[in-house]
């Protein structure tokens, strides 16, 4: 092999797919069995849409998206709180002011939430589901995660008009299959340890050994930090220190099925304030009865150990003002996923150098994922495959191969 790729959600599949077009010869070891990593589809008996365990949304239009994205279906749907009351003009202005949060220092996001600049410019309802969406949208604690880090992916994401929404239909796990076309992936091998040397790399597994000059590493954040994959010589203090500095978002998400729709009919989504399932949308633009719950960062870690759909469907019913009883409860927490350990990364504060340091390259060992973006796109899918077309290049220049220009 010229390369081998540990891991085949989309980071390890897009950068094995750019070093295949350029004539290398390349393995992707993938510990489950199937593809995809966190983008997830699963087609249940007696649901009447596929249900997306993992990654559910696109967001704006991402370059390296297009292509992969067809199918995909712009969403749209109004913004209700509990009662259930449309309350859109708080929800645009709630966002609009989100990004005028002053991060002209980094701090964590409570802090800049309680600054006396935000204050004077907000409502205290404003606030209050400010706070509630940072924590909820990015699987992050207040108290720990950086304002600067959110600042550069608001901006980031205006810049792919990222407050568009779109779904798949037919599933998400298109993307990951258009990625493995071609791709020589070897599902079911979970690699213990990396041996690395300027010679090379070699891949132990029970399955067997992989060996190659080189390979991009690109399992999740929460998976090197809990040293589940050995590093022999061990990776240098300065990566271990990104590695640690970094965090990952607990993420417990509910799908709902029900008899009828119980809500109304232009509903898109739905917070309800103070419950631990704080957050529901429908599964546009598929009209079944379904709802997805979400529950992230504190919230999440709330519902350990407990019944999620049921504390979900109490949630629910008090957010419409009606009992309601779903038929059909599917419940995906991601950190209880010893392949994930977590949903997506998030910054705490003082920590963006180490996305950076995270990304960079140890010797004949490459990384990508999520985590390693650096420039406003961690936590999503189109910010994974930015980083293995990244990596890919890394490899492709050590070869001194040059690089095609990427065309998903």
């Amino acid at each position: 092999m010229d390369a081998i790729v540990i891991g085949a959600g989309v980071a390890g599949l897009a950068a094995a797919r750019e070093l295949t077009l350029r004539g290398l010869e390349v393995v992707v070891l993938e510990a489950r069995s199937r593809i995809g990593g966190r983008v997830h589809t699963v087609r249940e008996r007696r649901w009447p849409i596929p249900v997306e365990a993992g990654a559910e949304f696109v967001h704006g239009k991402p370059p390296v998206l297009r292509g992969l994205a067809r199918g995909a279906r712009e969403i749209g749907g109004r913004h209700y709180l509990e009662g259930p009351v449309r309350r859109d003009e708080l929800w645009e202005s709630t966002l609009e002011k989100l990004a005028k949060l002053p991060s002209a220092r980094d701090r964590t996001l409570s802090e800049a939430l309680q600054s006396l600049r935000f204050r004077l410019r907000t409502t205290a309802e404003e606030r209050q589901l400010a706070a509630e969406y940072l924590e909820g949208f990015n699987a992050a604690r207040l108290d720990r995660a950086g304002v600067k880090a959110i600042a550069q992916q608001t901006r980031a994401a205006a810049e792919i008009d990222g407050d568009r929404l779109a779904r798949f239909p037919r599933g998400y796990d298109a993307v990951p299959r258009r990625l493995a076309r071609g791709l020589h992936v070897e599902p079911g091998v979970r690699v213990r340890e990396l041996r690395w040397s300027r010679a090379g790399v070699r891949a132990v597994a029970s399955e067997g050994t992989w060996e190659a000059p080189r390979a991009i590493v690109t399992v999740p954040l929460g998976v090197l930090q809990a040293r589940a994959l050995r590093f022999d010589p061990p990776l240098p203090g300065w990566k271990r220190a990104a590695i640690d500095a970094l965090a990952m978002g607990p993420v417990v998400k509910i799908a709902l099925l029900f008899p009828k729709p119980l809500w109304p009919e232009d509903l898109g989504f739905l917070v309800a304030r103070h419950e631990r399932v704080p957050t529901f949308w429908r599964p546009l633009p598929s009209r079944a009865p379904a709802l997805i719950g979400w529950a992230a960062s504190r919230n999440a870690e709330r519902l350990r150990g407990e019944d999620a759909g049921a504390i979900a469907a109490q949630a629910l019913s008090r957010a419409l003002g009606e009992r309601v009883r779903p038929t059909r409860v599917l419940v995906f927490d991601w950190q209880q996923d010893e392949l994930s350990r977590g949903a997506y990364s998030w910054v705490p504060a003082g920590a963006m150098r180490a996305q950076r340091d995270l990304a960079r390259r140890v010797g004949t060992l490459h990384f990508a994922g999520e985590a390693t973006h650096f420039q406003g796109a961690c936590g999503t899918v189109h910010g994974a495959i930015e980083t293995g077309l990244r990596a890919a290049r890394e490899v492709l220049a050590a070869a001194k191969l040059p690089a095609r220009r990427p065309r998903p």
